[in-house]
């Protein structure tokens, strides 16, 4: 059986097509499946919850929606461990799908369900809530929320508008980065822990991450003038960011950070006010059905 926790919005409408093809399909190979089709903000959180409290024994999760989505789902999960968990990406980023090597199309996507294998996959975990993609805290909390108030444009185009007009008036955050050899003060233009690669539909924070390796990778980009900023944008779309001077890098289960003031965090692309900053792997228990 398969429980589709589908979000009508996602995409501008593509996420109707989907689920129209979806269950065509679905219906032609004699596959159970329900569909869950949520109403508002963080409704899936609420239906994910329900139906993995349910179940003793272990169910199938299709996320089907963007990244916002499948991060309200995988907060749901009463128990990750009991999950077997499906994406179907049809929103305006599907960040997370791309590092997971799913298609972008209702019948890839399907095949993967039907005939790929729940795979380990690691999560992260923040103060309680649990993240699958990136969780940072700088420029990008900033383009998020210009990103929010955008009318114009929308999605991947929106997101660049908004970090290229962002960058016009950024300020450095100061923090310290809390490790077992000592505090590292910090000066940054974004910090941020990487499970995937990319954020805001495209953009390679993380370009080397892996989603099953029990590690997250580190990034950050540290004391960077404004002169610079061009230089290090163009590194960074293309993939190399990690090779600025300015930017530090490792692996590493844990990245804990401390603020003297409050530090809005991105959690997958939505925002929290007053977490501490302090990201942990979780490896072995999530299995995601991927390629």
């Amino acid at each position: 059986m398969y429980h589709f926790i589908y979000n009508p919005i996602a995409g501008n409408g593509k996420s109707r097509r989907f689920k129209a093809a979806l269950e065509t399909r679905l219906k032609s190979l004699g596959a159970a499946h329900a569909f869950y089709e949520t109403q508002g903000r963080r409704e899936a959180i609420d239906i994910a919850r329900r139906l993995t409290s349910r179940n003793s024994e272990e169910v199938n999760i299709v996320a089907m929606g963007g990244d916002g989505t499948l991060n309200e789902v995988l907060n749901g999960l009463v128990d990750p461990a009991r999950v077997r968990l499906g994406i179907v990406p049809c929103g305006s980023g599907n960040d997370f799908a791309a590092a997971a090597g799913i298609p972008n199309a209702p019948d890839g996507a399907l095949d993967v369900l039907i005939n790929g294998e729940a795979k380990p996959t690691d999560y992260l975990e923040c103060g309680g809530v649990r993240g699958i993609n990136v969780i940072g805290t700088g420029i990008d909390v900033d383009i998020l929320h210009r990103y929010s108030r955008m009318k114009v444009l929308k999605g991947s185009a929106a997101y660049l508008a908004s970090l290229v007009i962002t960058l016009l008036g950024y300020k450095l955050k100061r923090f310290l980065e809390i490790t077992p050899e000592g505090a590292r003060e910090h000066r940054a233009f974004i910090a941020c822990a990487g499970n995937g690669q990319r954020i805001g539909g495209g953009i390679p924070v993380c370009p080397e991450a892996v989603i099953d390796d029990g590690l997250a990778d580190i990034v950050i980009v540290d004391n960077i003038s404004r002169s610079g900023i061009p230089f290090a944008l163009a590194k960074l779309m293309k993939r190399r960011i990690l090779e600025l001077p300015t930017t530090a890098f490792r692996r590493d289960a844990r990245l804990r950070i401390q603020a003297e003031g409050p530090m809005p965090i991105q959690i997958d692309g939505e925002i929290y006010e007053g977490l501490p900053f302090d990201v942990r792997v979780v490896s072995g228990k999530l299995r995601v059905y991927r390629p």
